[in-house]
């Protein structure tokens, strides 16, 4: 009879633990939501800033060569790089 209490007890304490998630509240979904918004938006400026640099790139290997590299300054103007330096291509 005594193995049988234990069985008991142990069954009580399984389902107990088992159906404690029951007993959280409603979940705030919406912080995963916002997380969720910031995530796209970054992904959408992060693919514009990919297409940015490669058009820029192309320019700059049409006028100075293939040697070239597309910078952007913080004015947001192009520069193409050079092994002889710096050339403006749009203002």
């Amino acid at each position: 009879m005594k193995h049988m209490n234990h069985w008991f007890i142990a069954a009580a304490i399984c389902i107990a633990v088992g159906s404690a998630w029951q007993l959280d509240g409603p979940e705030d979904h919406q912080a995963e939501w916002a997380d969720s918004h910031e995530l796209k938006e970054l992904q959408l400026t992060e693919a514009g800033t990919a297409r940015r640099q490669a058009a820029g790139q192309k320019l700059c290997e049409k006028v100075r060569g293939p040697n070239s590299e597309a910078r952007w300054t913080v004015d947001d103007d192009l520069v193409c790089t050079t092994r002889l330096g710096l050339v403006a291509v749009a203002q």
